[in-house]
């Protein structure tokens, strides 16, 4: 399974002017379906493979401070990870997303190299020399694990025939034959693990370094990094043009 840390937050966000909203870990939820009956497990296999073939990102939570009335333009965007380049590919590639939009936004580690961001002066001063109105920022806030069990599956097949079927047959006289005299091929069941990554974005006001929207969305067993970051952007913007915070 490949793992794709875009990390719990460990930069200057964290201190108390840019507070995260309180979360609530979903891990007593996943448990109780864990330890459900064999028809629960059977419906949350359905369910993930639902889930997985509809999106790969489900939003969560979403939240606006409806007395923040402006709109966003010039945006500090901030992808935490202990990889740096995969903090660089969601930063350049929700940058690039923005300014199809018409947005104006900037990549967090072209002016605040890796050991610099877990600095709220650095970060602080970064914003202040960048003009910046808003700060975007993106991590991982939990990551959990659902198996699921696919039941076996059961074939018919006729017993080779030394010579050429005729219709006096008696494996075919009827269908109640057939199944009579058929040997059954058994497909054993098999169980699955899903990875689902909780991701959260929240964008602050950089002039009162003030929480105004935040989103909280689960990604189910993302398969690359890029195909992740892509999913998560697409849920951010979605929320960010319906709440009115970028030009639509």
């Amino acid at each position: 399974m490949t793992h794709i840390r875009l990390n719990h937050c460990s930069c200057a966000c964290r201190a108390p002017n840019y507070a995260s909203p309180a979360t609530t870990s979903k891990a007593c939820r996943v448990a109780g379906f864990m330890n459900g009956a064999s028809t629960g497990k059977l419906a949350l296999a359905f369910a993930v493979c639902v889930m997985l073939a509809a999106c790969a990102v489900k939003p969560l939570v979403e939240w606006r401070d409806n007395e923040f009335t402006g709109v966003v333009d010039n945006i500090l965007v901030i992808g935490v990870s202990d990889q740096a380049v995969v903090r660089r590919l969601f930063e350049d590639t929700f940058v690039s997303e923005l300014a199809a939009l018409g947005v104006s936004a900037r990549s967090s580690y072209r002016v605040l190299s890796d050991e610099q961001i877990s600095s709220k002066n650095a970060l602080d001063a970064a914003i202040k020399a960048q003009s910046m109105d808003a700060v975007l920022v993106t991590r991982v806030i939990g990551v959990e694990e659902i198996e699921t069990y696919t039941p076996p599956t059961y074939t018919y097949s006729v017993p080779p025939r030394a010579y050429k079927y005729t219709a006096f047959d008696r494996y075919y006289r009827d269908y109640h034959s057939y199944f009579e005299h058929a040997v059954r091929v058994a497909t054993p069941g098999y169980w699955d693990k899903y990875e689902i990554l909780i991701l959260e974005s929240n964008l602050y006001d950089s002039a009162s370094q003030r929480l105004i929207w935040s989103i909280q969305s689960e990604s189910f067993d993302p398969r690359s990094a890029s195909q992740m970051i892509d999913d998560q952007i697409a849920t951010a913007l979605r929320s960010l043009r319906k709440t009115g915070l970028i030009s639509d």
